[in-house]
């Protein structure tokens, strides 16, 4: 390899190490972990349940490494005294985003939790508009065959009183900030009265 390659090299890993540590050097104060987002959403399989807002996170049956942590945190925040006080109000929906499972499996799954969880089953076609409508990344998992690689994004969505879906919120960090979600719910419901 001659000096050159050997240059090019170096400089092309030092790219791909330094640029991002400096970008999280530099915006890593500057981040909420919250995007707001307001925007309309085309979500059939989000209709037809009563709560005026709604927690969605999108993974898969039998996750174990994303799925069941966060799931653990949102039930840990539902029956908290924080959240008490709109419990009746904000409903919790795990969408499914392995077609293979059986369509009863997603509900089951998310109960395992909450009995008062909502579990989706999606077909693959259906699937196929959920990168494009919310930014939801998911893909077969290069490392495990049986386990899909996907966005682990807590999903804050409002239903109008026309029945709108109206997608308010993206949370991104974890663990899950219960102060700042529990904050934006409760201005959400007095901004609807």
């Amino acid at each position: 390899m001659t000096k050159k390659t050997m240059l090019g090299i170096l400089f092309f890993f030092l790219l791909i190490l330094v640029i991002p540590a400096v970008q999280s050097t530099l915006f890593a104060n500057r981040s909420t972990g919250k995007m707001i987002i307001n925007k309309k959403l085309d979500a059939p399989y989000l209709q037809g349940y009563n709560n005026d807002l709604m927690l969605v996170f999108f993974g898969y049956v039998g996750c174990v490494k994303v799925c069941t942590p966060i799931l653990v945190q949102l039930d840990d925040l539902y029956d908290s005294k924080e959240f008490a006080a709109f419990k009746g109000s904000v409903g919790v929906t795990f969408v499914n985003l392995m077609p293979e499972v059986e369509p009863d499996q997603p509900e089951l799954f998310a109960k395992s939790f909450n009995p008062m969880f909502r579990g989706v089953y999606l077909s693959q076609k259906e699937l196929m508009s959920i990168d494009r409508e919310l930014g939801v990344f998911f893909s077969k998992s290069m490392r495990e065959p049986t386990e899909i690689d996907h966005s682990d994004h807590l999903y804050l969505v409002e239903k109008q009183k026309d029945g709108t879906l109206v997608l308010k919120s993206i949370y991104t960090m974890h663990p899950l900030n219960r102060e700042m979600l529990s904050n934006d719910i409760l201005q959400l419901r007095k901004e609807k009265k």
